[in-house]
């Protein structure tokens, strides 16, 4: 592989992640949100200190989970300690969650201990925008947003890092750790050291801001007027919440609501995660998600599917059991593989896209993680169709024509929309296509410990 001199390959394919990694390297970029793709990418190309340190060029996952993890060897989901489903046993912040509120019991276990000082999170600053944050008490927890669906800039992740001495837990999607290692062990490993733990969730991708901007216009909101926005909570699916400046709550059903099936299609997430192959968190020291199992779906409230990669993570997980603050059940990887799919714990559709478009010749990430020798790739077809269908959707996006999409849709797209509740219908309640290996895993005195 030929190594970048900059950052062009990234914004000429909208590969832009927002990380931040970038900005660090050099001074000169800042992350803007672009009018029309309305994501967040460098202002300029940078140079070949740029390109180095982003994840949309290039990720080794070998030689970064060697270095993470020594002495230890990955499998297909990276280097797994244990596998466990749980859940906070405050009914409250339980509730509140919508996979089980597990880092919230993490953050506030690691918070009250003497070797953390303190924890970088996502915090809401005004409508939109929200930013890595500061935060040092366990008191604060309980304000934290949720998982934030739509793209932001991370860059401070690292500014935090580098301006506060100390030890500190960050949480962090996939591709932000890939940005903040590639930085650290390339330019300034001493920030390696401030790291005490780093919990990442499993990623359900980013979407660009055109998917809040449609939903508004599907639902007669001003997003001009937006004060907040909510895409979780309440259960374990959740509603996507939007508050406006006249004191409006619009709640959105994210399960069956047709306008939000629309703004939140897979083509209104940011490129790079079509091809991401990293949804599984290879470089979190503890992995947290929403555990979509068969096994869990009579529980009324979220279970997160917990990996824990070292056994620290393990021993925090049953020190908390053990003081009555969560419940848990150890499992198998089998469980990651069915609340995950193959298709994308495996990366069968990104390796498979990865391809078409360096056939193409179009900029691609440069990443082999542990899970490809696993990898049933996606026929050709089916990859050429989808980056078909996915440029004519940008262009529609850009120019703003949400309606459009909204009919085409309810249209020319009905039959393959019904059939995503046709095939959820068929695997969770026929049974067709589970996992026999993940079932047998969970007991149901097990399960009966979750609400």
């Amino acid at each position: 592989m030929t190594e970048p001199v900059n950052l062009q390959g990234v914004l000429d394919g909208d590969l832009c992640i927002a990380c931040g990694a970038c900005v660090l390297a050099d001074s000169s970029i800042s992350l803007d949100l672009h009018p029309e793709k309305l994501i967040f990418e460098p202002n300029h190309a940078g140079g070949a200190e740029a390109a180095a340190v982003c994840p949309a060029v290039a990720v080794d996952f070998e030689g970064l989970q060697r270095r993470l993890f020594p002495g230890t060897e990955a499998g297909v989901y990276g280097v797994v300690h244990s596998v466990m489903l749980a859940q906070s046993c405050d009914q409250g912040r339980n509730e509140r969650a919508s996979s089980g509120g597990i880092i919230k019991e993490l953050l506030i276990e690691l918070l009250g201990r003497d070797d953390v000082d303190g924890a970088i999170v996502l915090q809401h600053v005004a409508g939109l925008d929200f930013q890595p944050g500061l935060i040092r008490d366990p008191s604060e927890v309980d304000g934290l947003p949720g998982s934030v669906y739509h793209n932001l800039p991370k860059h401070r992740v690292l500014e935090l890092l580098r301006a506060n001495e100390g030890r500190y837990v960050v949480v962090a999607i996939p591709c932000e750790l890939e940005g903040l290692y590639k930085y650290m062990f390339s330019v300034e490993p001493h920030l390696l050291d401030r790291v005490h733990t780093t919990i990442g969730l499993l990623c359900g991708w980013q979407y660009n801001w055109h998917s809040i901007r449609a939903i508004c216009e599907y639902k007669g909101i001003d997003p001009d007027t937006i004060v907040d926005v909510s895409y979780r909570g309440g259960g374990p699916v959740g509603k996507l919440r939007i508050w406006t400046s006249d004191d409006t709550e619009h709640v959105i059903n994210r399960r069956v609501g047709f306008a939000y099936q629309v703004a939140f299609d897979r083509t209104f997430n940011t490129p790079r995660c079509h091809l991401c192959i990293n949804h599984s968190n290879f470089l979190a020291d503890i992995v947290v998600g929403d555990a979509w199992l068969a096994s869990t779906l009579a529980t009324k409230t979220g279970i997160s599917l917990v990996i824990n990669r070292r056994p620290e993570s393990d021993a925090l997980i049953r020190t908390m059991a053990a003081a009555g603050r969560v419940a848990f059940s150890e499992v198998t990887v089998n469980e990651i593989r069915e609340s995950q799919k193959p298709a994308v714990a495996h990366g069968d559709f990104a390796y498979a896209y990865a391809a078409y478009r360096r056939e193409i010749d179009l900029a691609t990430p440069d990443m082999i993680g542990p899970n490809r020798p696993a990898a049933e790739l996606a026929g050709r077809a089916e990859v050429a169709k989808f980056h078909a269908e996915l440029t004519r959707k940008t262009q529609l996006q850009r120019k703003r024509r949400y309606r459009y999409l909204y009919w085409r849709k309810l249209t020319r797209e009905f039959g393959r929309f019904a059939g995503r509740y046709w095939q959820w219908f068929r695997h969770r309640v026929l049974r067709v296509g589970r996992d026999p290996n993940a079932e047998q895993t969970v007991a149901k005195q097990d399960l009966a410990r979750f609400r």
